[in-house]
């Protein structure tokens, strides 16, 4: 329940900032489907300036997906297709990771150590009308669950995904662990 409270509150975020701009072509006719040509969905600042942010391209949604049940797999070498060579991880505990070869070592002895698992909830793709990125940001939420000498636990975790030219450049995750699940005996 709260995961959908939080995403409902994102949604009606994005929603109210929404300053849409609809065109109809002049050979439509009444019923014939609008076309969104500018969907503003707030901003991104830099140290020099400041660029609209729009809804971006589903297809990152859907690599992003795809590159996270590959990892739920544990299949490295579908994980590697899916990334570019100069790939960039912020883990959560502050361990930034460049490169594929040094993600597919990390990604391996993770696996063997914790057999993680994702579970998302959801994700938002994001345009950032600037020339020097021109992919697609994917905002996801998922939780993460650890499995380390047989003890489960489970962080909540937003991150940050950069896609272009149709692989993962970098991402952040954000992270927060959540409480354990109440027992049966405690209520």
């Amino acid at each position: 329940m709260k995961k959908l409270s939080l995403l409902f509150t994102f949604l009606i975020m994005v929603s109210c900032n929404n300053t849409a701009v609809k065109k109809v072509a002049d050979s439509m006719t009444p019923d014939a489907e609008i076309l969104e040509v500018d969907k503003k969905a707030g901003y991104m600042k830099t140290a020099d300036a400041q660029y609209d942010l729009s809804l971006g391209d589903q297809a990152a949604v859907e690599l992003w997906d795809k590159y996270i049940e590959a990892h739920n797999n544990q299949d490295l070498e579908t994980i590697m297709a899916m990334e570019s060579e100069t790939i960039t991880i912020l883990g959560p505990d502050g361990v930034v990771t460049k490169g594929k070869e040094a993600h597919s070592k990390f990604l391996e002895e993770w696996f063997k150590a914790a057999n993680p698992k994702w579970s998302n909830y959801f994700s938002v793709p994001v345009k950032v009308n600037w020339d020097e990125q021109p992919g697609t940001w994917v905002t996801n939420g998922h939780n993460l669950t650890l499995t380390v000498d047989g003890v489960e636990s489970t962080t909540g975790n937003i991150a940050d995904v950069y896609i272009e030219d149709g692989l993962v450049q970098m991402f952040y995750v954000f992270s927060r662990e959540l409480p354990a699940p109440e027992s049966a005996d405690s209520e």
